[in-house]
């Protein structure tokens, strides 16, 4: 199985991961035992270290602010699962996703279909279900940005290799692919997609628009 990487656990344990990326590996942790097992190693030593570190005075205004930031309104954090039964996956799909609320399939190309997941809360990033039919391929593409994709069914196939279920795929803005389909059946993937598209060929020019980056 294609595990995430050390630095990407890494920083979802020290909670500095932004939303829409720690959704698709929140969701890919539920998939992959041995990613789940690396993060609680990683959990369990930065705990070890906190406890190492020296005591400090604390600051004399602690009280007052500690009281001030219980009445802060709390950031946005789904809670219930949404209905998906429409969505006809095939699978069921990790609770960090059903918690949240997707559009319908919308067509882009002949084979190829997508859904947005919302998460408002993360601007930057645009998270989609894509949905591809046996042996199709999606056009040749970068990003500027990072992009970080789960595949929930199927399995296809791109210049890193190959992905099935619960494996994940880390493309920042310096790698390149074309990712295919396996003729075995459909895939359905994850994908958080920070910056925009960054196009090969004609059809992928046409495909960027209807992505929204």
């Amino acid at each position: 199985m294609r595990n995430a990487s050390d630095e990407l656990l890494l920083t979802y344990a020290a909670g500095r991961m932004s939303p829409a990326p720690a959704l698709v590996l929140a969701s890919h942790l539920e998939m992959s035992g041995a990613s789940h097992r690396r993060l609680e190693v990683f959990e369990s030593l930065g705990g070890a270290l906190l406890e190492e570190q020296p005591m400090v005075p604390l600051a004399p205004d602690l009280f007052e602010r500690t009281l001030a930031s219980l009445d802060a309104p709390e950031p946005m954090r789904p809670t219930a699962h949404y209905d998906h039964s429409q969505m006809n996956f095939g699978v069921a799909i990790p609770s960090a996703l059903a918690q949240r609320k997707i559009g319908k399939w919308r067509l882009i190309a002949p084979g190829m279909r997508f859904a947005r997941v919302e998460v408002p809360e993360d601007p930057q990033f645009k998270v989609m279900l894509l949905r591809v039919d046996p042996g199709k391929a999606l056009p040749m593409h970068g990003h500027t940005g990072c992009e970080l994709t789960l595949i929930l069914k199927g399995a296809y196939r791109d210049e890193g290799g190959r992905y099935g279920p619960g494996d994940l795929d880390e493309e920042s803005e310096d790698t390149e692919h074309q990712p295919i389909v396996e003729p075995g059946g459909e895939c359905i993937c994850m994908a958080a997609i920070d910056g925009r598209m960054k196009p090969h060929g004609w059809v992928a020019r046409i495909l960027q628009p209807l992505f929204g980056f």
